[in-house]
């Protein structure tokens, strides 16, 4: 059962997910690290949070605090709420009060958090390693301010993954009670490989540079930056990333079909998708191109997708251009730090046929 839930990080996701669970009558700790404790300092005292739009309410939570030991002590499910960036730190810093017992979930887990995950875990001697759950997307569109939280979407169509991937059928059914959305996968990195982030963004962010910079978020994101000839480079890009799902022997479906499922979208076309999507057209541009969408979703989503394409042998023209332009931009060498690939998470030895079996059971195949 799920019933009692830490989750980590208080932005825009975490605070959505408190409200949610807390709304769901799950007993709910929401943790942030101290240096952000401007995140929670609102609602330390009173503990609590107000929610508008697709998840209404106010919920009273157990706990705020800034100490994850105090977070975690005693709940059943500990839930990831932050940017993948954090996640190799979360994992560290995570290590020594994570109780075998508890569920893991990591929302989103940005293409491979579980398996980056499990590798800080094994490195730093943990015997016996929770099971992993790994989301494609956050499970809400969503922005917080103080105790404030407006969620535009509950999303509808998440797919998700388990590790090991035979635990999903003990878990599932209590994660599908609390996100009905939920789609199972046959693996977390089927459900890594359904995060459409970075085939979308980055064209978008790349091809729009001298707008963010200039106006910043006095534009939005998709409506003013999504052309015919942007949306066309974000199909040639999903098109890649349906093509490592195909190799291996996952299903998948275009992107913009998956945001109509999901409610962000009304229609399948690509351009149309997110240049009028409704979920989609409020979100404003960052005000610099040194954003998630460069370091995130280049430097670790599509170097990810590179380094699956490399194993399977199935060419990924279109994303190794962007990681190279991104490269350009922010002048990191994305390739080379290497933040998340299966050979920075010790899976880069292991052919498909072993990757799989450790998808599978959780166990690093024996040689």
């Amino acid at each position: 059962m799920i019933d009692h839930v830490a989750i980590i990080g208080a932005g825009n996701g975490g605070k959505a997910a408190a409200v949610d669970m807390s709304l769901q009558g799950k007993k709910v700790r929401l943790f942030e690290f101290p240096e952000f404790a401007e995140n929670v300092s609102k609602i330390f005292k009173d503990k609590t949070l107000v929610s508008t739009g697709a998840v209404q309410g106010k919920a009273v939570l157990e706990l705020v605090t800034t100490r994850l030991s105090e977070a975690m002590e005693g709940v059943d499910t500990v839930m990831v709420c932050t940017q993948a960036l954090t996640h190799n730190r979360v994992a560290h810093e995570m290590a020594p009060f994570v109780k075998p017992d508890q569920l893991l979930v990591l929302n989103p887990g940005s293409t491979g958090g579980a398996l980056h995950f499990a590798y800080v875990f094994r490195q730093l001697g943990l015997k016996n390693i929770p099971t992993i759950v790994e989301t494609s997307t956050l499970t809400y569109g969503c922005r917080a301010k103080d105790e404030r939280v407006d969620v535009s979407v509950k999303v509808n169509r998440v797919a998700y993954g388990t590790l090991p991937a035979k635990a999903v059928s003990r878990v599932g059914p209590h994660l599908e009670a609390l996100y009905p959305g939920f789609l199972r996968t046959d693996s977390v990195l089927e459900a890594g490989l359904n995060n459409a982030n970075p085939v979308i963004h980055p064209p978008i962010t790349i091809l729009n540079g001298a707008r963010i910079e200039n106006e910043g978020d006095s534009t939005f994101f998709y409506k003013d930056g999504v052309s015919k000839t942007v949306a066309h480079l974000i199909r040639k890009l999903d098109e890649e990333r349906l093509a490592l799902l195909k190799a291996l022997g996952y299903s998948g479906q275009a992107d913009p079909v998956t945001s109509v499922q999901q409610g962000y979208a009304q229609n399948t076309d690509y351009y149309d998708c997110y240049k009028k999507g409704s979920a989609f057209i409020s979100f404003r541009n960052p005000n610099t191109l040194d954003n998630r969408y460069i370091h995130e979703d280049i430097g670790m989503g599509l170097v990810m997708f590179s380094s699956i394409g490399q194993l399977l042998k199935i060419p990924t023209p279109i994303c190794r251009d962007i990681i190279g332009m991104g490269e350009a931009i922010s002048g990191i060498n994305f390739t080379a730090e290497g933040k998340r690939t299966l050979q920075s998470l010790g899976l880069g030895d292991l052919s498909v046929g072993e990757l799989k079996e450790y998808l599978e059971t959780g166990e690093m195949p024996t040689t």
